[in-house]
């Protein structure tokens, strides 16, 4: 009689959880299984061998990932980092600029009022009191890796916007732009680009001087 024996894997999940799956490019429901290996005849597994470790495999795709994919931020995770930090950069900003401008208050008001209900200048100045700008990067740090570049631009750049509000980035407001830069994984060049083409989109044009003999006022 002719028995036919070998080894197959087998996987048990042991848990689901939300993640974001880099072959779907989104956030997908993922199973985490643990691996093992089996003796087997006749293609039935009976004897339990040697573990081979875990996956976390998708349930769309059924790509199967290290487990640690599941330590990148979800989509839905991202949205509520990026909320708080653009709050705290916003904060930030206001504060090691001057904080009386009635301009630039109002614009930080405005632009965190957009995603924190009831958010106004008493809560304004709670932030700058309880914030410390030296900080700045590692508030940014979740970002770095889930969120794209032009992501990162415009947060830099909106950044760079409201110092502008004020007429000028004071060296404080400046640090702050180049930390969160530096917690994006940005480079100082690429920093700076933002800074300069943002602050150029805002100046406005010089007037050109009159053509020679003609009346200026007209």
């Amino acid at each position: 009689m002719l028995i036919v024996f070998g080894f197959k894997v087998r996987f048990n999940t042991i848990a689901t959880l939300t993640f974001f799956c880099p072959r779907c490019g989104g956030d997908r429901v993922g199973a985490r299984r643990t691996a093992r290996r089996w003796f087997a005849i006749f293609w039935v597994p009976v004897i339990p061998l040697n573990p081979l470790g875990e996956v976390l495999e998708c349930q769309s795709c059924h790509t199967r990932f290290d487990p640690a994919v599941a330590d990148r931020p979800t989509t839905a995770d991202l949205a509520s980092i990026l909320t708080n930090a653009t709050r705290v950069l916003t904060a930030m900003i206001v504060g090691t600029g001057d904080r009386e401008d009635v301009s630039v208050r109002a614009a930080a008001v405005a632009e965190i009022a957009t995603s924190t209900d009831g958010y106004d200048e008493r809560t304004l100045d709670g932030d700058i009191d309880a914030l410390d700008p030296a900080l700045a990067e590692e508030y940014v740090g979740p970002l770095a890796e889930g969120l794209a570049v032009p992501g990162k631009e415009r947060l830099l750049g909106g950044l760079v916007g409201l110092a502008l509000t004020g007429g000028t980035i004071t060296d404080g407001q400046r640090r702050v732009i180049d930390r969160a830069g530096r917690g994006l994984g940005l480079t100082a060049a690429h920093v700076t680009g933002i800074v300069t083409s943002v602050a150029a989109a805002t100046t406005p044009p010089a007037a050109e001087p009159p053509l020679d003999g003609a009346d200026p006022s007209t």
